[in-house]
């Protein structure tokens, strides 16, 4: 009974670290994306920035922009 009872326990702890892991490299994911994509507004010019509702002051902003920020 104890070896089903520490089992059990093990697999609650190894699902919990498995939704930690999973999280933490979602969030990475995340601010890699952020990083490439504020890299990339750089690279247009103004007629490709109001194609996409930015202008020049609005890509600066977002470029400079922290990547853990939104």
């Amino acid at each position: 009974m104890a070896t089903l009872l520490h089992s059990a326990e093990t697999g609650h702890a190894t699902t919990t670290f498995g939704h930690i892991v999973e999280a933490a490299s979602n969030l990475l994911g995340l601010w890699r994306q952020r990083v490439v994509t504020r890299r990339e507004l750089g690279y247009l010019d103004d007629r490709m920035l109001q194609d996409i509702g930015f202008s020049r002051l609005d890509a600066e902003r977002e470029m400079s922009k922290p990547f853990w920020r939104e």
